[in-house]
């Protein structure tokens, strides 16, 4: 049950509130995206990153963020929790198309923003709040590198908003339910006809087209969760999490600009019309384990299975130009251990290992998403600040193995052109820090 002692709560604590949450909306406004394996994203929180994600049973010391790995540990609180994030991204990979080396993707740091809060309510139930992030991507190529046709720039960025109900069945056992309000942006700037060659009746005008498209939209739409979580022992927990599909169907604005050099001369084209874009999020289970081994030391393990065969495709709906990017992805697991210990009673030490898996498919390769499977290698260090008050810091060090797609692009004509797209040297740096606070 509720203590109603949080009804006596001081005004400082009200006014640390509001800061945080007022930090959150900042963030929140100003989200940039990164890539995972397939376009996931993991970075949920700072000590989350640390150990791998594996905090998807800790009821040994939870905290708001459980509103992304379990919000059925929420029931388990006593007090009102609050946190708030950042994670900043920084990927890079060596590029060849066919054999022949192109200049390195590079997309600068991108920033993942969270926010979290729960509140337990009268009768073993807690509400919950979070906003993070679970899809995205970023991805930059040079403005001249040979695949410019599929693509030069794309991002896509995602915001979840997961207001949620626990409720704690027996004093080991906890469920929760709630809904996810997904927004997703998607841009994606690119040479779909460059250089090639103009056939108008018997005249033919080599490196003729000089055009490049732009399209850029958004979407709402929701999906729902739910989520378990059973003491074992009173230092072993399990937890499940399910996710479910959500379709977006995308709004965009379709430019395309540039220049034709025909036998009468070159002549400018300009065209701007309205489209569409269809993308599946898939579905998604999450089970994990945690073991407090002694009243410092505590392990856990999760493990992710994500259904990316429904992302078959994405489908853009252009007038007079639409087309489908098949990506006939796999269904992939994501593998993550990770330990925290307590040096001091105000300092923890954290560090973890995640292998996550590739689901793109040989044959139906984008440059929009580098190949391989990623290997992560978190640590981290947790303050305790004041007496309700902590900092937690995370670095983890992606390295995604070596790995070719066979990319296809038709020219002007019609005719499909088949590239083998290779991806060398993957890493990324990931830099975090996660403010909690418990009233």
């Amino acid at each position: 049950m509720v203590s109603y002692a949080l009804l006596d709560k001081t005004e400082g604590s009200v006014k640390i509130m509001k800061r945080l949450m007022m930090a959150a909306a900042v963030a929140a406004s100003t989200v940039s995206m990164s890539y995972g394996a397939g376009f996931g994203i993991y970075e949920a929180s700072a000590r989350g990153n640390a150990v791998g994600g594996a905090l998807v049973a800790d009821t040994f010391q939870t905290d708001a963020t459980a509103n992304y790995y379990n919000p059925a540990l929420n029931a388990f609180t006593t007090n009102i929790q609050t946190a708030v994030g950042i994670t900043f991204i920084n990927p890079y990979c060596d590029v060849d198309v066919d054999h022949k080396s192109q200049p390195r993707m590079n997309s600068g740091w991108f920033s993942v923003p969270v926010f979290y809060l729960t509140v337990p309510l009268p009768y073993d139930f807690a509400f919950g709040w979070g906003n993070y992030t679970e899809y995205g991507l970023g991805t930059t190529y040079g403005h001249h590198w040979d695949l410019a046709r599929d693509t030069q720039k794309t991002t896509m960025r995602q915001i979840t908003l997961n207001p949620n109900i626990s409720y704690k069945i027996m004093d080991r056992w906890s469920v929760s339910a709630g809904l996810r309000a997904s927004w997703i942006e998607f841009y994606n700037r690119k040479k779909p006809f460059r250089g090639d060659t103009l056939h108008y009746g018997p005249y033919s005008v080599p490196d003729a087209y000089h055009l490049s498209s732009r399209l850029h939209g958004d979407d709402w739409a929701m999906g729902w969760t739910a989520a378990t979580a059973f003491k074992v022992t009173e230092d072993i927990t399990v937890g499940l999490v399910y996710r479910s599909k959500i379709k977006h169907d995308i709004k965009d604005n379709f430019d395309l600009a540039g220049d034709v050099n025909t036998p009468l001369g070159s002549m400018h084209q300009r065209e701007h019309t309205t489209a569409g874009a269809k993308l599946d999020l898939p579905q998604s289970v999450v089970a994990g384990v945690n073991w407090k081994v002694t009243e410092k030391y505590r392990v856990g393990a999760s493990v992710t299975w994500t259904e990316w065969s429904s992302v078959k495709n994405i489908n853009f709906r252009i007038p007079g130009r639409g087309y489908t990017q098949d990506l006939h992805w796999n269904d992939v697991w994501r593998y993550g251990i990770g330990m925290e210990y307590d040096v001091l009673d105000w300092l923890t030490a954290r560090c973890g290992y995640v292998y996550d898996m590739d689901p793109s498919a040989k044959n139906h390769g984008t440059t929009m998403i580098p190949a391989g499977d990623r290997h992560i290698i978190g640590t981290g260090l947790g303050f305790k600040l004041m007496e309700d008050l902590y900092l937690d810091l995370g670095y983890s060090f992606i390295r995604m193995n070596n790995d070719d797609r066979y990319v296809k692009v038709k020219d002007p004509d019609g005719v499909e052109h088949r590239y083998k797209f290779s991806t060398r040297n993957g890493s990324s740096h990931l830099v975090s820090a996660t403010i909690r606070y418990t009233f």
